[in-house]
């Protein structure tokens, strides 16, 4: 029979435990405690006082053999997927009803259910085998459906045999049966939910001749019969307990960031442990702590997902897979990308941007082979700025298309160079996980066999997304911790936050194969103990401290909008206080969002001296016009954004097109002089229509998207309009001199604009074959005809600048306009 010790000083909970350890050291002690925090503060204050040899672990894990031949949980799915995959079709119905798994991404996840309903399943130390024999329920289609998943099992357990791994709850149970000695003294300090398959290992080794001590915290000294003989709180002793919440103690919040707001602000005034309890809440808290200035540490850690080197692999694997151009430009914003393409001669950032940006805008590729084919390298002829970002364009597409055969794992180990210096931590457990995969039996087994090649992808995204990066605490930084973690928080001040119906208590319901009503039956954790065990620790924290050190709060609204229920446990108190407790509950706040944004800190910083503008274009006339600051971001500071991604030709691509084709049209009349005046609307027709195909095809690559190919047919359409107009103009006499005509600001005599001398594009020269007349030719692709005074002129409300103040004739008089 184990002891029962009960720790009721008012000092913090692990100097306590810490205290018990060195009054009753023993040789080869073990120490089982609910968290791994808790455990290494234990561990460290009792090394402290000459505890020696004190080894810790958790409940689960302590039962688990050191072998190397146990199943990560990825190599549990692959067996489980290949299990499923290999499943009669008669035995679907009784798992699947008719929706059974078929693609690879429904195998894994189906896999993944089944490994955490074997993971339950332990911790009552049964598995799908030797729990169908247990009368769960009385009638058919329970035993029929065990039956199944017991043979599914087997076979599961068959692949990982055959993989030469074991599974890890197989391992766990068979340790039970026979355990190892070694351990001299069992403590087991404050786990209000010790698993029942623990028990029975203690109660073993009890036998044995292992010293068991339970250690309890009842800082509210409540009756000893409240716990069980583990120190588990009985659910029919704490079902109803009054918990003494005083009113004063519960912050009602509008919402989520409100309640956020209020938590870190609480936190600022004065350092408190910060606990959390409902999920959604920890995105507004950190993004709450950054705003002022503080580094927040998340409960468990950060999502390994997160850092730079899974994303550099998660995104190369469904690039290399896909060759998406957008999933292209998703990896080229992370800088270890742009490195790894090429080493020797780095690509900048900025010029891999600007490329693929242009493609995604202009060229409106989908994949890099559409983006190859339409990007061919540019004559010498052409304009400068247009070689310049087709050599930009090639050569990203050059490198990328070269390191296609890398895997992401390589690619990583290139981007992060140990000889650069030690990786960073998040880095290196990508590398190490990547490392583990690619030498897995279970992967070369089903590489094997032909396994589908979106698989292995997965695989990594599976691995890489359950992990958690825990950085070393930073001194002005903001600790969020769960809720076990709450007893063990030295902290005199608490604050308990999220505190949400289905949160607080944690709920859980709907299980297909373990239903809460059977759980209690089989020794499983059931919403009834869990509600036991936060009343418990609940109880616990407010005896703990005085009234004014614990803050409760919860927001009546989520993220969403959706109202939240505030936790039952809120509502423990005599039935004279009830009604109140009610109203303070579910009265309205005053909501926060409406507060001061001056929290950031933050002003334009622009440079003192700005380069000083020595031309302008009408383009830009017309940006200054419209606002002078933002010309002075764009066209001074150079600060613009690339173009979006396009399924289609916007306007200027659309026009840009036109006139490309119309200047090749220009050039090639040039040079045959008078002669063009005799070509006829047919042979034109047949000229511009060719030489849009050419034009698309440098641009658009040999298949266009579906949306570009009906915009070059209303291309050909607006051309051959253009025929007919062009023929009628040679008939009348006039002879083209010159195309695109660059006005240049370095001329001898330029067009000056105030001070400014004007650059800029002439569309088209013309000369009369017989009268010398010349006249210019602007192209316009309007969806209708507009008149220059409706292109060119706006209201005088929008004049700022006195010179563009214009007075026009019109039938009613003069109108004051302005040019824009």
């Amino acid at each position: 029979m184990p002891s029962r010790h009960f720790l009721t000083a008012a000092i913090p909970l692990a100097e306590q435990v810490t205290n018990w350890l060195v009054s009753h050291r023993q040789p080869d002690t073990m120490l089982i405690t609910s968290t791994s925090d808790s455990a290494r503060r234990i561990v460290a204050k009792a090394e402290a006082a000459g505890v020696l040899r004190l080894r810790s672990a958790l409940p689960m894990s302590s039962l688990l053999p050191e072998t190397e031949s146990l199943a990560t949980e990825v190599e549990r799915c692959l067996a489980w997927t290949e299990s499923l995959r290999t499943q009669a079709t008669s035995e679907h119905r009784a798992l699947f009803w008719n929706r059974r798994p078929e693609t690879d991404a429904e195998l894994f996840e189906s896999a993944r259910n089944f490994v955490r309903l074997c993971d339950r399943l332990a911790e009552g130390g049964y598995t799908p085998t030797n729990i169908q024999r247990l009368p769960l329920t009385e009638g058919h289609f329970e035993t029929e459906r065990w039956s199944v998943m017991a043979r599914l099992y087997e076979r599961y357990l068959d692949y990982l045999c055959s993989w030469g791994l074991t599974d890890p709850n197989s391992a766990l149970l068979e340790q039970i049966e026979s355990p190892s000695a070694g351990i001299g003294h069992l403590v087991i300090a404050v786990v209000p939910d010790l698993p029942r398959v623990f028990e029975r290992y203690a109660e073993w080794l009890e036998r044995n001749g292992t010293r068991v001590d339970i250690l309890i915290w009842n800082p509210s000294r409540v009756d000893e019969h409240d716990f069980d003989r583990w120190g588990r709180p009985e659910p029919e002793r704490w079902r109803n307990r009054t918990i003494p919440i005083q009113e004063g103690q519960i912050s009602v919040c509008q919402t989520v960031r409100d309640e956020a707001r209020t938590v870190v602000e609480a936190f600022l005034e004065a350092p408190s442990g910060i606990v959390t309890l409902d999920p959604k809440l920890e995105s507004p808290l950190v993004g709450e702590i950054l705003l002022h200035r503080q580094t927040p540490r998340l409960p468990g850690g950060e999502d390994l997902i997160h850092c730079e080197a899974a994303k550099l692999a998660l995104n190369w694997e469904e690039f290399r897979h896909s060759r998406d151009l957008r999933r292209l430009r998703r990896l080229l914003e992370l800088p270890a990308f742009c490195r790894t393409l090429d080493p020797e001669d780095p690509l900048t950032q900025t010029d891999a941007l600007v490329a693929i940006d242009h493609l995604l805008g202009k060229t409106i590729a989908a994949t890099v082979d559409d983006a190859w084919a339409a990007s061919t390298a540019l004559p010498e002829e052409s304009r400068s700025k247009d070689r310049g970002i087709r050599g930009k364009v090639r050569r990203l597409l050059g490198l990328v298309r070269s390191r296609l055969g890398i895997s992401a794992l390589e690619l990583v180990e290139i981007a992060f160079p140990d000889s650069d210096g030690p990786r960073a931590e998040s880095c290196s457990r990508v590398i190490e996980i990547g490392r583990y995969l690619a030498d897995s039996s279970a992967l070369r087994a089903l590489s094997g066999r032909g396994t589908s090649r979106g698989l292995p992808a997965a695989i990594f995204d599976r691995a890489i997304r359950n992990e958690k990066i825990q950085s070393p605490s930073k001194e002005g930084g903001i600790t969020l911790n769960g809720w076990l973690e709450a007893p063990w928080l030295p902290a005199q001040r608490l604050i308990l936050c999220g505190l949400i119906e289905s949160q607080f208590p944690k709920a859980a319901d709907g299980d297909p194969f373990l239903p809460d009503s059977i759980c209690p039956g089989l020794g499983l954790s059931h919403n009834e103990q869990r509600l036991a065990r936060d009343a418990y620790l609940l109880h616990a924290l407010l005896a703990s401290r005085p009234a004014e050190d614990i803050r409760l709060s919860y927001s009546k609204y989520d993220n969403d909008g959706d109202p939240n229920r505030p936790s039952r446990l809120l509502l423990r108190t005599d039935e004279k206080a009830l009604p109140e407790r009610v109203r303070h509950l579910m009265r309205l706040p005053a909501s926060g969002l409406g507060r001061p944004t001056g929290l950031a800190d933050w002003r334009w910083q622009l440079p003192c001296e700005l380069s000083r503008v020595e031309r302008i274009s009408p383009t830009q006339f017309e940006s200054y016009l419209a606002c002078p600051f933002r010309f002075c971001l764009k066209h001074v500071l150079r600060l613009d954004t690339g173009p979006q991604a396009a399924q289609e030709m916007d306007a200027p691509i659309f026009g840009t097109l036109i006139h490309n084709t119309l200047e090749k049209f220009g050039l090639e009349s040039i040079r045959l002089g008078k002669d063009m005046l005799g070509w006829d609307e047919s042979a034109i027709q047949d000229r511009v229509d060719s030489l849009l195909e050419a034009e698309a095809l440098a641009q658009f690559g040999p298949q266009p998207p579906p949306a570009v190919r009906i915009q070059l047919a209303s291309a050909v359409a607006r051309l051959r309009a253009f025929a007919r107009v062009q023929a009628a103009t040679f008939r009348e006499g006039w002879i083209i001199l010159s195309v695109e005509r660059e006005l240049k600001a370095d001329d001898e005599n330029p067009l000056l604009i105030g001070s400014l001398p004007l650059s800029g594009i002439i569309d088209r020269i013309e000369q009369h074959a017989e009268t010398g007349a010349l006249r210019i030719v602007d192209y316009k692709t309007f969806s209708a005809p507009k008149k220059p005074s409706e292109t060119h002129l706006g209201p005088v409300s929008r004049n700022w600048l006195e010179a563009a103040l214009v007075e026009i004739a019109t039938s009613k008089g003069a109108v004051r306009k302005t040019w824009i």
